[in-house]
């Protein structure tokens, strides 16, 4: 079976509660999917707005956004 992803790199996306828990300061947002990885499929690197750093998300805790946010 071929993988492929929900969103691609560059999609703007807000981020929402899923199955895993988080932070709840993250839970709503936005930021800009980066990086996938072949080895993690539900996986997705997302630099949020006004930071630097990469963080994973899993695919059910993205979705995604118009605009900037």
């Amino acid at each position: 079976m071929i993988r492929t992803y929900r969103f691609a790199q560059g999609t703007r996306i807000r981020v929402r509660r899923g199955r895993y828990p988080m932070d709840p300061a993250l839970i709503g947002r936005t930021g800009v999917i980066v990086e996938t990885d072949d080895y993690r499929p539900d996986r997705y690197g997302v630099v949020l707005d006004e930071e630097d750093e990469v963080r994973d998300f899993n695919e059910d805790e993205l979705e995604p956004t118009t605009g900037t946010g």
